[in-house]
């Protein structure tokens, strides 16, 4: 197996944020709510969460203050996006309390492995050549009959080929998965998929990483697409959703669950 981006990377990325983004709900990040609706429709309170890839993770911050029953953690191996995570709980308040460890979640030995209810991630699997093995490092931390929640973004339909144009770097750091490889990815590591499928109908918002200047032809088409995706957006809250579909939606999501198989993967 072989991971797709370096820790420099995400540590360059961290730290070059100048100012934490806040999940929002309102109509514009209508993409959101459909994310929290699969999530919340697990039962997380009185649960033990973890999130993988945890790094300024802006869903822990939220989720814990809406369940503050509920035990929280967040797993990242970089340092700056940990240190990130814990300025973003400290400006959240006090009812907020997320334990937060620096970890690289193929680490052969942990004391959180088995410890948990439900395992988060969003993006992360898909940044490694073998799914299956990733989805193992995640299965690990989870207690008997614990959940997996997955999300990656869908780069084997529109978002993966305009981000092929827009930023072939970004491209090549992603293992373009649709719903019938990341199903495989489960099978192989010895998961039940629960749900799962497509997310959202359309969302261009989710190609703002290509991007690291404001200028040019692309950039503007950029704009113009995401502008689209809002009025979209716009009629979903108001007359519902539109179908997902492996061509236009953002992302792809798995609930899953442990086979009682015990399966090993090679790092």
């Amino acid at each position: 197996m072989r991971a797709l981006t370096k820790i420099e990377y995400w540590d360059q990325g961290y730290v070059a944020r100048n100012q934490a983004a806040e999940l929002t709900f309102g109509w514009r990040d209508y993409i959101n709510y459909l994310i929290a609706d699969k999530i919340e429709g697990i039962g997380l309170e009185g649960k033990s969460v973890l999130e993988i890839g945890a790094g300024d993770s802006m869903w822990l911050p939220y989720l814990a203050k809406k369940y503050p029953g509920t035990q929280f953690a967040g797993v990242d191996f970089s340092k700056a996006g940990c240190q990130r995570l814990a300025d973003r709980v400290a400006a959240a308040g006090t009812p907020v309390t997320i334990d937060i460890h620096n970890e690289d979640m193929f680490a052969a030995e942990s004391g959180l492995h088995g410890t948990f209810d439900l395992v988060l991630s969003f993006g992360v699997v898909e940044h490694f050549t073998d799914l299956s093995a990733a989805l193992l490092a995640k299965r690990r931390y989870l207690k008997e009959r614990g959940l997996m929640f997955s999300l990656i973004p869908n780069m084997a339909g529109s978002i993966g080929y305009l981000t092929k144009v827009f930023n072939r770097q970004i491209f090549d750091m992603h293992n373009p998965h649709d719903w019938s490889s990341f199903l495989e990815g489960h099978r192989r590591a010895g998961l039940t998929v629960i749900s799962g499928g497509y997310l959202g109908s359309s969302n261009f918002g989710v190609l703002s990483s290509c991007f690291e200047h404001h200028r040019g032809i692309s950039w503007h088409a950029y704009v113009l697409l995401t502008r689209l995706s809002k009025a979209i957006a716009l009629a979903e809250s108001r007359l519902g959703n539109l179908p997902a579909s492996k061509a236009f939606s953002p992302y792809i999501y798995a609930i899953s669950q442990a086979t009682h198989e015990t399966r090993h993967f090679h790092q």
